[in-house]
């Protein structure tokens, strides 16, 4: 019987490998006896179900497991069938180990089929609720998972709300660089298409008009069909001669095949694989509404291919920014694990999921907290290790987290011999110091578009030129940390007749993405802030075309709507200053005064400072009016002796919120001044004297809250 490639393809074993089906039957059939002769003394109890948003679950507990103790979330990889009972609890031996430790483990079918990280943090809540309301709640979670589970695993390490801290990640043979997999899938596809388009029969199905590179809907449900002698694989032949007997192959599929591996870097022992990604996974992932929803997400305008005919052939596509987001949103990693170790392993000729992917999480997660080995293979696979690696790895890493060493590849080998000293059966030990894969980039394509980094000179105020009277205060605080606070004004219809929004948020790539943003009303100006409600906003995005330029969405509900506009910069912090606005020749010494300042008291006021190297200095005060009303207020100060005075702050006024907005309607209504005095660094004394009725003078002392890049201040 012919294989079916989705059988293949990050299937229910970390550890299969491509084989004829009724050899993987085979293998299933005689996994299944070693799991009944090999059960671990200690009863286990297991629970099935069904969570609210659909995916299935299986969990485990060992007797004797408290509230409290650890729990291993095993993610299964890439399945293109639809969930169905009986997720994957993964290798045989790994589960027995885990459960012998005493560890609890559960698993997710997840929601949705095929690139399932759409979904995944949610069905991973829903999980963990689960097993806490049958269980009791863990104390801690290891997140693991082999091929896409690796990737989900990391992702569970970053969404921070799993009840229970992800206190370390086992990723084996992960695609670490995310959503990039995506890119090398469009390469293939369109390189493809322009090395057969000529080839009578041997085209691939076309798409609609918008995407013609990407199958229509009504054609994803073939995909057995590409391994299994269907029109697919017949064209696939028909232009590359892939799986034809040598004696049938021509010169010509010959050299169209070469062509298209050269161009793309794709393995050329794992052709078939890829193509199935290039085109039912691109499928899948375009004309799933709950996914991308038909929104160009990937595009190759500026890639640079190795082979001139495709570099001069090759369809160029442009990405829309913000699908681009939204695919790497879901999931590209960022780093923010906080403090969660992780211990990463590839083996050395997988052809699917790169071992060079074992470079991406560099510059993202310290050195400290993330280990990386390699599995030298004399045969290619996709995930093929043995029992014995797969044990002395996790072994290794509970060590770690218990106090142990850092693991490293040396030790990594030497607890993979001790497993397969104590059985042989276990199979062999291939973890090599020695070998370091290449380059991210010699195997997935960079794009190179026109991008800036979200650095220092991403600190600032921001505005859309098209509507003076409000804007952002966006704070790159390194590490992959951003905050943002949008100034605005009221929905149409509102009593109120200001509004902010502030959140924090996260940093992927050159894109800054503020996941709950929201405002607070309610409050008092001064003394006690009191009892303060909040106020839902919805999302922030931002994407950095060139330093200072760049384009924002929000993504809001009612009463405001979501827009997307311009975003250019019009303050800096320091000396951040973008290429042609000069060099600093000196630096003013209030620019590490320049952060977010608040009364620790009194959390949901406080006001931004932004100090330039020319010693400019910009305010934004956000606070309450009389009546509890949000309110903020903007002004231009300067140094008097050893304080910064703000003269003329202004509280704009007039407009309405979004489509409503009239900038004409803008009118900067006079309050009055302020001065800041103190030591600038962790502490300030702020002094008001308001002209407009009800504010009075006073003051405060606020701390710092946030240390933007190019502050200054350690």
């Amino acid at each position: 019987e012919p294989f079916t490639l989705t059988a293949i393809l990050m299937g229910q074993s970390v550890m299969e490998a491509p084989m004829p089906l009724i050899a993987k039957r085979l293998l299933a059939f005689v996994l299944l006896l070693l799991a009944f002769a090999a059960t671990p003394a200690a009863a286990v109890t297991e629970v099935r179900g069904q969570t609210a948003s659909g995916a299935y679950y299986i969990l485990q507990a060992p007797d004797g497991w408290r509230a409290g103790d650890t729990l291993v979330l095993w993610n299964h990889g890439y399945d293109i069938d639809e969930p169905g009972p009986g997720p994957s609890l993964g290798p045989v031996a790994l589960r027995q180990r885990i459960l012998a430790k005493g560890q609890a483990i559960a698993a997710s079918s997840y929601a949705q089929r095929g690139w399932a990280l759409f979904a995944t943090e949610r069905d991973h809540r829903e999980l963990v609720v689960a097993f806490a309301d049958r269980f009791g709640a863990p104390g801690r979670i290891i997140a693991a998972g082999g091929s896409m589970g690796g990737l989900v695993a990391m992702q569970q390490a970053e969404q921070a709300d799993l009840g229970a801290p992800v206190a370390a990640v086992y990723a084996l043979c992960a695609p670490l660089a995310g959503t990039r997999v995506w890119q090398q899938a469009l390469d293939l596809r369109l390189a493809y298409d322009a090395a057969c388009d000529n080839v009578t029969g041997g085209e691939l199905p076309r798409g609609d008009e918008a995407f013609p590179y990407i199958l229509k809907a009504e054609d994803l449900d073939d995909y057995d069909q590409i391994g299994g002698g269907g029109e697919l694989a017949a064209r696939i032949a028909k232009c590359t001669g892939v799986e034809l007997p040598s004696w049938l192959v021509t010169s010509g599929m010959r050299e169209r095949r070469a062509r298209i591996e050269a161009a793309t870097g794709v393995d050329p022992g794992f052709f078939y694989e890829n193509l199935f990604y290039a085109t039912y996974g691109l499928g899948d992932l375009y004309r799933d509404p709950a996914k991308i929803g038909e929104r160009a997400a990937l595009g190759n305008r500026h890639v640079v291919y190795p082979e001139a005919r495709i570099e001069r052939d090759i369809r160029r596509v442009d990405a829309d920014v913000f699908a681009a987001l939204d695919l790497a949103r879901h999931f590209s990693p960022s780093g923010l694990i906080g403090q969660a170790r992780v211990l990463s392993t590839h083996t050395s000729r997988d052809g699917l999921v790169v071992p060079e992917h074992g470079r991406a999480l560099t510059g993202l997660v310290p050195p400290v907290q993330w280990s990386q080995a390699y599995v030298v293979e004399s045969s290619p696979s996709h995930c093929g290790y043995t029992e014995a690696e797969l044990l002395g790895g996790f072994e290794q890493l509970v060590d770690w987290l218990g106090g142990a060493a850092q693991p490293d590849a040396v030790s990594l080998q030497a607890a993979c011999q001790r497993e397969r000293a104590a059985n042989p059966g276990l199979g062999d030990c291939r973890y090599d110091p020695a070998f370091a894969p290449g380059p991210l980039d010699a195997k997935l394509k960079p794009r190179n578009d026109p991008v800036w980094p979200v650095d220092a000179t991403a600190s600032g105020f921001w505005f859309d030129p098209a509507r003076p009277g409000e804007g952002f205060v966006i704070e790159s605080l390194g590490g992959g940390r951003v905050t943002v606070t949008f100034f605005t004004f009221a929905a149409a219809g509102s009593t109120d007749e200001q509004a902010w929004f502030t959140g924090s948020g996260r940093v992927l790539g050159h894109q800054l993405v503020v996941d709950r943003f929201e405002g607070r009303r309610g409050g008092r100006f001064a003394g006690p802030v009191g009892n303060t409600s909040v106020v839902p906003f919805g999302r922030f995005d931002a994407v950095l075309q060139a330093c200072g330029r760049g384009e924002q969405r929000t993504q809001a509900q009612a009463p405001f709507e979501g827009a997307r506009r311009t975003l250019q910069r019009i303050s800096r912090i320091g000396a951040a200053r973008c290429p042609g606005e000069g060099v600093a020749t000196s630096i003013s010494g209030f620019a590490p005064w320049s952060g977010a300042w608040f009364e620790p008291a009194q959390a949901g006021r406080g006001l931004f400072l932004q100090v330039q190297d020319d010693g400019r200095a910009f305010l934004a005060w956000f606070s309450y009016d009389a009546d509890g009303r949000p309110l903020w207020l903007v002004g231009e100060g300067s140094a008097a002796g050893d304080a910064l005075v703000f003269p003329n702050l202004s509280r704009p006024l007039g407009a309405r919120f979004g489509a409503a907005f009239d900038p004409a309607a803008v009118r900067l209504e006079p309050w009055g001044s302020l001065r800041l005095s103190g030591e600038g660094c962790g502490a300030l004394r702020a002094e008001w004297q308001s002209t407009a009725a009800g504010f009075g003078n006073g003051g405060m002392d606020l701390v710092r809250l946030t240390r933007p890049e190019g502050a200054g201040c350690d």
